[in-house]
Protein backbone atom coordinates (compact mmCIF):
# COMPACT_ATOMS: atom_id res chain seq x y z
CA UNK A 1 0.00 0.00 0.00
CA UNK A 2 1.01 3.39 -0.72
CA UNK A 3 1.50 5.93 1.41
CA UNK A 4 1.11 9.66 0.04
CA UNK A 5 3.82 11.61 3.05
CA UNK A 6 3.29 15.37 1.26
CA UNK A 7 1.84 17.36 -1.57
CA UNK A 8 2.78 20.85 -2.17
CA UNK A 9 2.47 23.62 -4.85
CA UNK A 10 5.42 24.96 -5.83
CA UNK A 11 6.56 27.52 -8.62
CA UNK A 12 2.89 29.78 -7.81
CA UNK A 13 2.86 33.31 -9.78
CA UNK A 14 2.61 35.84 -6.76
CA UNK A 15 0.38 37.99 -8.82
CA UNK A 16 -2.18 36.74 -11.39
CA UNK A 17 -3.81 38.80 -14.22
CA UNK A 18 -7.22 38.06 -15.14
CA UNK A 19 -7.71 36.52 -18.53
CA UNK A 20 -3.82 35.96 -18.89
CA UNK A 21 -2.31 33.12 -20.30
CA UNK A 22 -1.58 29.70 -19.13
CA UNK A 23 0.78 29.89 -15.47
CA UNK A 24 2.83 27.20 -15.30
CA UNK A 25 2.91 25.17 -11.70
CA UNK A 26 4.77 22.28 -10.02
CA UNK A 27 3.60 19.65 -7.99
CA UNK A 28 5.61 18.31 -5.88
CA UNK A 29 4.41 14.66 -4.48
CA UNK A 30 6.65 12.60 -1.65
CA UNK A 31 5.10 8.92 -1.52
CA UNK A 32 6.24 6.12 0.47
CA UNK A 33 5.62 2.23 -0.67
CA UNK A 34 5.23 -0.77 1.58
CA UNK A 35 8.22 -3.26 1.28
CA UNK A 36 5.42 -5.74 -0.59
CA UNK A 37 5.00 -2.69 -3.33
CA UNK A 38 8.08 -2.75 -3.56
CA UNK A 39 9.04 -6.62 -4.13
CA UNK A 40 6.08 -7.06 -6.43
CA UNK A 41 6.91 -3.87 -8.42
CA UNK A 42 3.54 -2.68 -7.83
CA UNK A 43 1.91 0.01 -10.35
CA UNK A 44 0.16 3.35 -9.22
CA UNK A 45 -1.45 6.22 -10.71
CA UNK A 46 -1.20 9.29 -8.73
CA UNK A 47 -4.04 11.48 -9.46
CA UNK A 48 -3.75 15.29 -8.93
CA UNK A 49 -6.39 17.79 -8.80
CA UNK A 50 -6.20 21.23 -8.24
CA UNK A 51 -9.01 23.70 -6.89
CA UNK A 52 -9.32 26.89 -5.72
CA UNK A 53 -10.88 27.03 -2.28
CA UNK A 54 -13.84 29.11 -1.24
CA UNK A 55 -14.25 28.71 2.61
CA UNK A 56 -14.23 25.63 3.99
CA UNK A 57 -12.79 22.92 2.12
CA UNK A 58 -15.39 20.90 0.23
CA UNK A 59 -15.16 17.12 1.66
CA UNK A 60 -13.94 14.89 -1.50
CA UNK A 61 -15.59 11.85 -2.23
CA UNK A 62 -13.20 9.58 -4.00
CA UNK A 63 -14.37 7.16 -7.29
CA UNK A 64 -10.93 4.99 -7.80
CA UNK A 65 -10.86 3.50 -11.22
CA UNK A 66 -6.42 2.99 -11.34
CA UNK A 67 -5.95 5.26 -13.95
CA UNK A 68 -9.45 7.10 -14.35
CA UNK A 69 -10.14 8.17 -11.23
CA UNK A 70 -12.79 10.57 -10.37
CA UNK A 71 -13.17 12.99 -7.56
CA UNK A 72 -16.44 14.65 -7.00
CA UNK A 73 -16.91 17.46 -4.25
CA UNK A 74 -19.38 17.43 -1.38
CA UNK A 75 -20.21 21.68 -0.79
CA UNK A 76 -19.96 22.65 2.86
CA UNK A 77 -20.00 26.08 2.21
CA UNK A 78 -19.45 27.49 -1.61
CA UNK A 79 -18.57 25.52 -4.19
CA UNK A 80 -14.63 25.06 -4.81
CA UNK A 81 -13.17 25.95 -8.36
CA UNK A 82 -12.15 22.76 -9.80
CA UNK A 83 -9.28 24.19 -11.89
CA UNK A 84 -7.43 20.93 -13.45
CA UNK A 85 -6.07 17.20 -13.10
CA UNK A 86 -2.72 15.82 -13.96
CA UNK A 87 -2.13 11.94 -13.82
CA UNK A 88 0.87 10.14 -13.37
CA UNK A 89 2.21 6.33 -13.33
CA UNK A 90 4.24 5.31 -10.70
CA UNK A 91 6.07 1.87 -9.94
CA UNK A 92 7.11 0.97 -6.55
CA UNK A 93 10.70 0.38 -7.02
CA UNK A 94 12.07 1.89 -4.16
CA UNK A 95 10.69 2.79 -0.71
CA UNK A 96 10.40 6.48 -1.17
CA UNK A 97 9.82 8.96 -4.03
CA UNK A 98 9.67 12.28 -4.93
CA UNK A 99 7.15 13.07 -7.71
CA UNK A 100 7.95 16.35 -9.71
CA UNK A 101 4.33 17.01 -12.00
CA UNK A 102 4.43 20.19 -14.53
CA UNK A 103 0.82 21.18 -14.93
CA UNK A 104 -0.36 24.35 -16.90
CA UNK A 105 -3.63 25.89 -15.60
CA UNK A 106 -5.50 29.40 -16.93
CA UNK A 107 -5.42 31.26 -13.13
CA UNK A 108 -6.52 34.31 -14.48
CA UNK A 109 -10.06 32.64 -15.66
CA UNK A 110 -12.96 33.90 -14.00
CA UNK A 111 -16.46 32.44 -12.37
CA UNK A 112 -19.09 33.12 -10.65
CA UNK A 113 -17.68 31.73 -7.87
CA UNK A 114 -14.06 33.38 -8.05
CA UNK A 115 -12.62 35.95 -5.87
CA UNK A 116 -11.41 38.92 -7.54
CA UNK A 117 -8.65 39.35 -5.14
CA UNK A 118 -6.75 36.61 -4.13
CA UNK A 119 -6.71 32.67 -5.42
CA UNK A 120 -6.40 29.84 -2.22
CA UNK A 121 -5.24 27.07 -4.50
CA UNK A 122 -4.99 23.45 -3.02
CA UNK A 123 -4.03 20.43 -4.41
CA UNK A 124 -6.03 17.13 -3.65
CA UNK A 125 -3.39 13.74 -4.27
CA UNK A 126 -4.96 10.30 -4.45
CA UNK A 127 -2.66 7.13 -5.52
CA UNK A 128 -4.73 4.22 -6.91
CA UNK A 129 -3.27 0.86 -6.84
CA UNK A 130 -3.19 -1.22 -10.66
CA UNK A 131 -4.85 -4.45 -8.00
CA UNK A 132 -7.21 -2.97 -5.87
CA UNK A 133 -11.12 -1.51 -6.11
CA UNK A 134 -12.17 0.49 -9.52
CA UNK A 135 -15.67 1.99 -9.32
CA UNK A 136 -17.02 3.91 -12.19
CA UNK A 137 -20.56 5.85 -12.98
CA UNK A 138 -21.96 4.92 -15.77
CA UNK A 139 -23.67 7.78 -18.42
CA UNK A 140 -26.71 9.57 -17.75
CA UNK A 141 -29.85 8.31 -19.43
CA UNK A 142 -32.83 10.26 -19.86
CA UNK A 143 -36.03 8.82 -20.54
CA UNK A 144 -39.51 10.58 -21.12
CA UNK A 145 -42.28 9.97 -19.20
CA UNK A 146 -45.44 9.69 -20.99
CA UNK A 147 -48.99 10.75 -18.65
Amino acid sequence: MAKILNVSLQSIPEVIIINDDDNDLTILTEVEFHDLDIKLKMEYYLHLFVYDIHGDVDAPLVIPNWDDVEVLSIALDRKDDYLGVANVSVTADKKRVSIKTAMRLKLGKQSNTSSHFSKKLKVFATIAPAIGRSSKWSLPFESQIEY
